[in-house]
């Protein structure tokens, strides 16, 4: 299961990196999948993105909504902590500071985000 969740996070960044677009091809099959484990948290997260997608959707792309989404409830599922949105979000800001009037591609800060929040979990820091 891991494996699938690093694809999909792989691919989604190379393609908001070369298009700054993220494929619905990609991030709907792996909402669909979650269905499998279909529990409280899938409504809750659910929730969370359509909230975020209206009152965001002109600061943040759709297709970083639904990957986000993908990203939460593949974390839940794995048991990994949700620390990857913080870490995500304190480095797309930093980055966002630097290049003010460009657009910047975010599937690269949910990827390292996963990445350190996963090293740190490992190494007992969270």
């Amino acid at each position: 299961m891991i494996w699938f969740l690093i694809i999909v996070v792989a691919i989604a960044t190379y393609f908001d990196l070369k298009s700054r677009r993220i494929p619905n091809w990609l991030t709907y099959p792996s909402l669909v999948i979650t269905l499998i484990y279909f529990d409280r948290f899938f409504i809750f997260a659910t929730l969370v993105a359509l909230i975020a997608a209206i009152l965001f959707g002109k600061y943040i792309g759709a297709g970083d909504i639904k990957l986000a989404l993908a990203i939460s409830l593949w974390s839940h599922i794995l048991s990994w902590s949700q620390y990857w949105l913080y870490f995500a979000l304190f480095l797309g800001g930093i980055a966002g500071l630097f290049q003010r009037n460009k657009r910047i591609p975010f599937a690269p800060y949910m990827a390292a985000g996963i990445v350190i929040a996963n090293v740190a979990r490992g190494m007992a820091i969270i």
